[in-house]
């Protein structure tokens, strides 16, 4: 039975845990790595950033995975995401200072607020704080449970040889805390655990700190294999384990040596020892950040560029199935790959109107224009697949409104990938190869369809990245605008050969579907469906 109760106290833990980032993620939105990006502008403030999202997203995947992303962004430089990560490290220690202060008595209170803000409210916000409550009283009630378990078999002399042994032994306290942690990807589950397993009173303070330790190295694992699929993200990792590995032996050092009279200096209770010991052990590892320059070259030494690759944006993405678990940072990450198709569907269109432009076709376009609507498709598939596994009732308005856009979008995309690639491409290999003579009377019209075009993409890509309802009403009105000019030109214009024709009537095709997705940000609004 007490078996039972110590298997159900770690799933209730895990489970809170997995509600707690949940709730952090419905009060925060997905604003979070916008809001840090403004604070990447120094190292100092992008370590301050790093510790405030750590508290209100208690989850080194998730901050691991958000670092990565951050380093997307050409203005934020690699020594101040990883001054986010040191300091995103430190601030989840907050959540088992508060762990550590016993308050299991107080779970039914948590269970209360947490249900009725949870149940009765339907506000985003509130809603993500009664989830948080709710998670708190569910890792108390496990850490309860494992109490309870630890406590009653405490006596058994069976239990007391064991720990005797394991106390003789206490790198393996260290291993254990170590592959729990890589277990659960959560140093906070794994030392929630320890905290609990105090009451049986046959943890020693020193035994409690080898754990703290081996969770603080699972931590640091944790997250080089959340940013493994990604250079930066493996940099990052091997930045933070090169940091914290000198400092965890220089810990155990210490507390093989000193044993726990000294140790007991710290305040509280052997569970807020642990706390603080965990939390000093982070802070002490931030020095990091003013090592950052060194670490840099360091850790690209052990992990140099891959070959160059002339297409490498291109390349279909990888969404880690561990953002699911925060469903807000995974649109925001599906956003991005979003945008990046964007991006390679301009780079497609210049292309092929280039052509126009220059009056000449590229002996490779026919070849570079398949090869980019392939990967385009690629990544169509991965994220379709990657937005169906989010689950919609842990999204905010804004979150789902997107997440319903960004499918439209991608429903879409066949059509447009066909007519911006192959039937566009088809048409001006036609147009200049037989119609080459009259390329003065075409060209401007041609390429100021294209401009037109391209400036609704933007402006729809602004759209998905601000979500402002106002750019999707001015996309249906550049939709209307944009069929009436392409339509009185192809009724006016009798001397256009039948391939600018066709090229024109691309265009059309590609200004209506690229202009549907607005509709989710504006059929609510009267008279969106006139326009």
């Amino acid at each position: 039975m007490q078996f039972i109760n110590l298997i159900a106290g770690i799933l209730l833990i895990l489970l809170g845990l997995r509600l707690l980032r949940k709730g952090f993620a419905r009060v925060m939105g997905g604003d979070l790595l916008d809001w840090l990006q403004d604070f990447t502008r120094t190292r100092t403030r992008a370590a301050i950033g790093g510790v405030a999202a750590g508290v209100v997203m208690p989850s080194s995947t998730a901050m691991a995975l958000l670092s990565v992303d951050m380093t997307r962004d050409e203005g934020t430089t690699w020594r101040n995401v990883l001054a986010v990560l040191l300091g995103a490290q430190l601030g989840i220690t907050v959540l088992v200072q508060v762990l550590a202060f016993n308050l299991q008595d107080y779970a039914g209170l948590f269970l209360a607020a947490g249900g009725v803000l949870y149940l009765f409210v339907e506000r985003s916000r509130p809603k993500g704080v009664g989830q948080a409550l709710l998670a708190l009283a569910f890792v108390f009630l496990g850490m309860g449970f494992i109490s309870q378990a630890a406590a009653q078999v405490g006596g058994d002399p069976a239990v007391e040889d064991l720990f005797s042994a394991l106390a003789a032994l206490p790198l393996l306290f260290l291993a254990g805390a170590l592959l729990l942690t890589l277990l659960v990807q959560s140093s906070t589950a794994s030392i929630a655990v320890a905290l609990g397993l105090v009451a049986s009173g046959q943890v020693s303070l020193s035994m409690l700190l080898m754990w703290v330790i081996g969770a603080n190295i699972g931590l640091c694992l944790t997250a080089l294999i959340a940013g493994w699929n990604r250079l930066d993200g493996r940099r990052l990792g091997l930045a933070v384990l090169v940091v914290k590995l000198p400092l965890a032996a220089v810990a155990v050092v210490l507390i093989l040596s000193l044993g726990d009279d000294l140790l007991g200096t710290l305040p509280g209770t052997s569970q807020q020892q642990a706390a603080w010991a965990h939390t000093l052990f982070n802070l002490v590892a931030c020095v990091g950040i003013l090592l950052s320059t060194p670490l840099e070259h360091l850790v690209r030494t052990l992990i140099p560029e891959p070959e160059a690759d002339d297409d490498a944006d291109g390349q279909v993405p990888r969404l880690d199935p561990l953002l699911l678990q925060n469903p807000a940072l995974a649109i925001n990450a599906a956003l991005r790959e979003t945008l990046r198709v964007f991006d390679m569907l301009h780079v497609m269109r210049e292309e092929i109107v280039g052509c126009i432009r220059d009056g000449t076709l590229r002996a490779d376009l026919r070849a570079s224009v398949m090869r980019r609507s392939e990967r385009i498709l690629q990544i169509r598939e991965e994220m379709m697949r990657f937005l169906d596994a989010v689950p919609d009732d842990a999204l905010g308005v804004e979150d789902a409104a997107l997440k319903e856009t960004m499918d439209d979008f991608l429903r879409e995309m066949p059509l447009i990938v066909r007519t911006l690639g192959r039937e566009l491409l088809e048409g001006t290999q036609t147009l200049l190869r037989e119609h080459a003579d009259g390329l003065p009377g075409y060209r401007d019209l041609a390429l100021e369809a294209s401009d037109r075009l391209g400036r609704q993409m933007e402006i729809v890509a602004r759209m998905l990245l601000q979500e402002k309802p106002e750019l999707g009403r001015e996309i249906l009105r550049n939709k209307k605008e944009n069929s009436t000019w392409l339509i009185h030109h192809k009724r006016t214009r009798a001397d256009l050969p039948m391939p600018a024709w066709k090229i024109l009537d691309d265009f059309q095709q590609l200004n209506r579907r690229l202009s549907g997705v607005a509709y989710v940000y504006c059929r609510e609004e009267p008279g969106a469906d006139d326009l």
